[in-house]
C-alpha cells in the first residue's frame, strides 16, 4: 500500500479519460446494461429497493475487470458485467452489499436525529397532496439533513472504496479489505480531495452544454443533461481504476477471476 501525494488525484481524472477514450462504445454499452438491470430490480416489489445495493459490488467487479483489460488492450463484452457472480469471492461480495445497505440505513437514522427531524418533515411536505408552496418547500429543504448524512457517510465511503477489488484482486476477506480500505484512502486523503473536486469541476464545466438546446426545446436540454451526466458517471468509474493502481498496483494475472 502505498501513500500518493496530491497531484495524483487529478492524474487519476485525465487517466479515467484516457481509459474511457480507448473503448468509449464498449463501456457505454456495459455501463447501460448495468443501469438497465439497476432500473428492473426496483420494480421488485419491497426488496427491489434494496437489491442494486446488495447486488452492486457483484456487478462492479465485472466494470474494474473492464478497465484491467482496456489497459492490457483486450476486448471486453456486456458478459463481463456478470462475472463477479462468477468469482469464489461472491459471498464476500453480497457481505459488503450488506454492509452498504446498513451503513445507508444508520447514516440516515443519525443524520435525521442530528438535523432535528428536518429530512422526516421535507418528505411529509413532498408526500403531501395539491399544490405546494415554494417558500414552504424552501424552508423546509433538509439542508442539515444532508449535511450530517455526507459527513456520517464518509468513514463508510472511505471503507468500502477498495473493498471491492481487494477482496478480489487481492483476495482479502470482507473485514480486511474494509480495514486496509478505509486507512489507504486515509493515508492519501490529499489526493482524494483533489480527485472529487476534479471530477465536480468536469461536471460543472459539462453541464452547460445542455443549455444550449434548451432554447430548442426544454425536454431536449434534459435529454442531453441527462446523456452527459451518465457519460461523466461512466468516465468517473474509469477514473476509480487508477486510485487502485496507483495505490496497490496493477493486478497480477493469477488473481484476476476467471470469465
Amino acid at each position: 500500500m502505498k501513500t500518493v501525494d496530491a497531484r495524483s488525484g487529478w492524474t487519476w481524472v485525465t487517466r479515467g479519460f484516457a481509459l474511457f477514450r480507448q473503448r468509449p462504445a464498449e463501456l457505454i454499452s456495459l455501463f447501460f446494461l448495468w443501469m438497465m438491470l439497476t432500473q428492473l430490480l426496483k420494480f421488485i416489489p419491497l426488496a427491489g429497493q434494496f437489491l442494486s445495493l446488495f447486488l452492486f459490488p457483484v456487478f462492479s467487479v465485472g466494470l474494474m475487470q473492464a478497465c484491467l483489460l482496456i489497459e492490457n488492450e483486450q476486448r471486453i463484452t456486456p458478459s463481463l458485467l456478470f462475472i463477479g457472480f462468477k468469482s469464489q469471492h461472491r459471498l464476500a461480495l453480497l457481505g459488503s452489499g450488506v454492509f452498504r445497505i446498513a451503513a445507508i440505513f444508520v447514516t440516515g437514522l443519525l443524520s435525521d436525529a442530528l438535523a432535528d427531524g428536518d429530512i422526516e418533515a421535507f418528505v411529509k411536505i413532498m408526500q403531501t397532496a395539491g399544490p405546494m408552496d415554494a417558500n414552504a418547500l424552501q424552508q423546509a429543504f433538509p439542508f442539515k439533513g444532508i449535511f450530517f448524512s455526507v459527513l456520517l457517510y464518509i468513514p463508510f465511503a472511505m471503507a468500502f472504496w477498495y473493498s471491492v477489488p481487494l477482496m478480489v484482486w487481492q483476495r482479502m476477506s470482507l473485514m480486511k479489505s474494509m480495514f486496509y480500505s478505509f486507512f489507504a484512502v486515509l493515508h492519501s486523503w490529499k489526493a482524494f480531495i483533489v480527485y472529487i473536486l476534479g471530477l465536480y469541476g468536469v461536471m460543472i464545466l459539462v453541464s452547460p452544454f445542455a443549455l444550449i438546446f434548451a432554447g430548442i426545446d426544454i425536454y431536449v436540454a434534459a435529454l442531453m443533461l441527462a446523456a452527459l451526466s451518465f457519460l461523466i458517471f461512466v468516465i468517473a468509474y474509469c477514473s476509480s481504476y487508477p486510485t487502485y493502481t496507483d495505490v496497490f498496483g496493477k493486478p497480477d494475472q493469477e488473481s484476476q477471476p476467471a470469465a
